[in-house]
């Protein structure tokens, strides 16, 4: 039973970083999605530009469409995390339409 404790106490640390982890990861994606859409948008009826914008912020966040398309997928299989990602997409897109000032 002594063995056992810690154990499950390491499991439980384990488990617990990897949700942080998990959290960060969709915090990070959230805001490289707002910023595709700022991109996308800011060159609206310009589709090579948008393109150009899109492949440039992909790069800045070191990956490509496919491996955007491929975490946008794994997050769309997790409803948790999706929920956190839309979330985190909603908040940052009102900081964005409504700045603080003197911040």
């Amino acid at each position: 039973m002594r063995r056992l404790v810690p154990f499950l106490l390491a499991l439980l640390a384990l488990s617990a970083c990897r949700e942080r982890e998990a959290g960060i990861r969709t915090t990070s994606f959230a805001r490289l999605y707002v910023r595709l859409r700022v991109a996308s948008s800011s060159r609206e009826g310009h589709p090579e530009r948008a393109r150009q914008a899109r492949d440039s912020v992909l790069r800045a966040a070191g990956t490509d469409l496919q491996g955007y398309r491929l975490e946008l997928k794994r997050l769309q299989d997790d409803p948790d995390r999706w929920e956190a990602f839309w979330n985190e997409v909603r908040r940052l897109s009102d900081s964005i339409a409504n700045p603080k000032k003197g911040h």
